[in-house]
């Protein structure tokens, strides 16, 4: 009976030898299943954007001292001795996916998903037609005390280039952009071998 209490005793400790051994594996293999996802971001695209259109309508008055002013096309009233110039400006938000670290990459521990922290979506680039075109500006009143000039016309559309700037779009985009990079990522974990694993996106927490 003793010699079958020693063989259950060595059995018990070779089956809990078994399990410790079988879950640093499987935590190794996490670890170099993330850092190969992380590598393959980093290798295939330093960006992950989403593009903004914003139209302005840059109003000059000669009557005013200050005569530069914004308006939304939709509410824009006529005056006098005014005229409108337009303005879209394109601001191109993203990742950059450089950024990224170990730690914004995990695999869940039933392996069934990849999530990815991520920052939120900054300006990459931007800018607008430095040129309008002369049919395009419409002038509110032939009795304009001062007739604009082509100077002050690109000083109009440079001052509501900077006053568009000045705004934060980045919500109009979200969805957008993070469907973007979650292809992006779903792409990189099938080209893994990983057939059958979901790619969630997660906002880091305070940015």
């Amino acid at each position: 009976m003793k010699n079958l209490y020693i063989i259950i005793y060595i059995v018990v400790l070779m089956s809990a030898s078994w399990v410790v051994m079988s879950c640093g594996k499987k935590d190794d293999e996490g670890v170099k299943i993330e850092s190969a996802i992380l590598s393959e971001i980093k290798q295939r695209a330093d960006l992950v954007t989403t593009e903004v259109r914003v139209r302005k309508l840059a109003i000059y008055d000669s009557s005013k001292h200050e005569k530069f002013e914004l308006a939304d096309p939709r509410t824009w009233k006529y005056g006098e001795r005014k005229c409108v110039v337009p303005v879209e400006v394109t601001i191109k938000y993203g990742y950059d996916l450089r950024d990224l670290s170990i730690d914004d990459v995990k695999l869940t521990d039933d392996s069934t998903a990849v999530v990815v922290m991520l920052p939120r979506p900054k300006v990459v680039d931007s800018g607008y037609e430095a040129k309008v075109e002369e049919r395009d500006i419409v002038r509110m009143s032939s009795g304009m005390r001062d007739r604009i000039s082509h100077e002050e016309t690109d000083r109009l559309m440079q001052m509501a280039y900077e006053e568009v700037m000045k705004e934060d779009f980045s919500e109009l985009i979200d969805r957008d952009i993070e469907h973007n990079a979650k292809t992006l990522f779903a792409a990189i974990v099938k080209s893994l071998g990983m057939r059958n694993v979901d790619v969630v996106i997660r906002r880091k927490e305070g940015v």
